[in-house]
């Protein structure tokens, strides 16, 4: 995937990235963020310095404001999808779907996933782990298995700042800082410090958030191989 910094400058070898992360200001991993718009500032700061008024809706405020409100809900799904997060963690019991399951599902029972949800995490049935399959069908995502009822635990999308974990909201900024090196000032080589900077920064979250007593960790070989416990993080698109 594509993802207030200091120290961004050009020289006339090309542009120099910021400096190691540790010498980065520790403010945005500190500070809980108030807003989306906070959120877009941060990001527009580590890409040069533009910013958006406060007080009004990014989308309201100019072009600038509305790509980054296009942009920023892809950022948010792949950042979620990365881990079952602690803040971001939801159970239901699913509605069930009407008529037959196809027999390729090998499942005699299929499901409606909730619509905010961005990663099932597994069925919840007395210590067992039952086995399931998430397909695509006419009526949206379903979720086949042999459960009666289904008491889906999933990662549910979270648009409330104030509810992400300072780490989490760092690599949103990131993240989106990352999406906008393209699609605003066309800066490959600005995109890949960003992209690092997002995996490295929700890497960090991730842990954070399973030393917390994260109840479902679900891992990737991306994170198992860099800390051992950990969900997919980022990725080229």
């Amino acid at each position: 995937m594509p993802l207030a910094g200091a120290g961004l400058s050009r020289c006339k070898a090309g542009w120099a990235a910021p400096r190691p992360p540790e010498a980065h200001s520790t403010k945005s991993r500190d500070t809980v963020m108030q807003s989306t718009v906070q959120l877009f500032n941060t990001a527009l700061a580590r890409l040069g310095g533009e910013q958006l008024l406060p007080l009004t809706s990014p989308q309201e405020d100019n072009a600038l404001g509305a790509l980054c409100g296009n942009v920023f809900p892809h950022v948010l799904d792949r950042a979620l999808q990365a881990h079952a997060w602690g803040f971001a963690l939801r159970t239901a019991v699913l509605a069930p779907v009407a008529g037959t399951v196809s027999p390729a599902g090998g499942f005699g029972r299929r499901y409606m996933l909730p619509a905010d949800c961005v990663r099932p995490v597994g069925l919840e049935a007395g210590g067992r782990s039952p086995a399931y399959v998430v397909r695509g069908s006419a009526e949206g995502a379903v979720l086949l298995c042999d459960e009666s009822p289904a008491v889906l635990a999933y990662v549910a999308r979270e648009p409330d700042p104030k509810r992400w974990p300072a780490g989490f909201a760092d690599a949103l900024a990131w993240g989106l800082a990352a999406e906008l090196a393209t699609a605003r000032i066309n800066d490959p080589q600005r995109q890949q410090y960003y992209v690092r900077m997002y995996r490295e920064v929700l890497g960090e979250a991730a842990a954070q958030d399973m030393r917390e007593s994260n109840p479902r960790p679900v891992l990737s070989a991306w994170n198992a191989a860099r800390f051992g416990e950990c969900s997919d993080v980022g990725g080229e698109r």
